[in-house]
């Protein structure tokens, strides 16, 4: 399809991960990325300090995009704080920043994420992601969902999806896409949405209409290896790594 790959890093700043996304420092939404901290070093010390100055315009005022931010005092302090990374996201974030961000460009990114998570069938607490964004003008949230019942069909073998409203803070309108599994019903394969202004503007200097998805790469293979229990990719039974299927 024509993406090129992007890449970031495991140990992830707050900034990159969460408030380069317009994710405010006081929010819930904070609560689904329960995050593992670092503890030594604590914090990161390469941040870039003009586009932490936008950033932090944009979360306090709305950085000229129409909107009125989220109205808090930003803590540079806090945005500088290491954690494990919780979402790919970071990654898009890293390359809408960069120099060498193309526009017509699509990109995608796979890699290790964390959480604090409670571990069950369809949950782990840290699970491989691939992240994908595409930057063009006029591209629209039907070109999105195009691209996610496509990404079902290939990924997982099924053409049992959907595509329903969801919330991030970093999407408008935001989106999440399942699929139906066999034995398990309708599962979350990942989020999607239109980047918002205020995440956009302060990382490329304009804004731009920006695609972006983040689908679970353990819940495909639940698809695709015939599995109804996540866990069992990461299973040491030599009974069960005998019998399993593994294309």
């Amino acid at each position: 399809l024509g993406f090129e790959e992007m890449t970031g890093r495991i140990v992830e700043s707050e900034f990159w991960n969460m408030d380069a996304l317009f994710m405010p420092q006081f929010h819930s939404a904070r609560d689904i990325h329960d995050v593992y901290y670092i503890k030594e070093p604590k914090y990161a010390r390469d941040l870039p300090k003009e586009l932490v100055k936008r950033v932090k315009a944009a979360h306090e005022k709305g950085f000229g995009t129409g909107g009125k931010g989220w109205r808090y005092e930003f803590s540079e302090e806090k945005t500088a704080r290491l954690i494990m990374r919780s979402q790919t996201t970071a990654c898009s974030a890293r390359k809408l920043a960069s120099a060498d961000l193309k526009n017509p460009g699509k990109y995608f990114a796979i890699g290790r994420c964390f959480r604090c998570d409670v571990i069950d069938a369809k949950h782990l607490a840290d699970f491989n992601q691939v992240e994908g964004i595409v930057v063009e003008e006029g591209i629209n949230l039907r070109h999105l969902i195009g691209l996610l019942k496509l990404f079902a069909k290939e990924f997982c073998n099924t053409d049992k999806a959907k595509v329903v409203p969801s919330y991030f803070p970093f999407t408008e309108p935001s989106a999440a896409l399942y699929a139906k599994h066999p034995s398990l019903g309708w599962i979350e394969l990942g989020g999607a949405g239109i980047f918002r202004p205020e995440m956009v503007k302060p990382l490329v200097g304009r804004h731009a209409p920006v695609i972006a998805w983040g689908i679970g790469i353990d819940r495909i293979a639940m698809f695709r290896l015939g599995l109804d229990d996540i866990r069992e990719l990461f299973s040491h039974d030599l009974g069960f790594l005998r019998t399993a299927r593994v294309v």
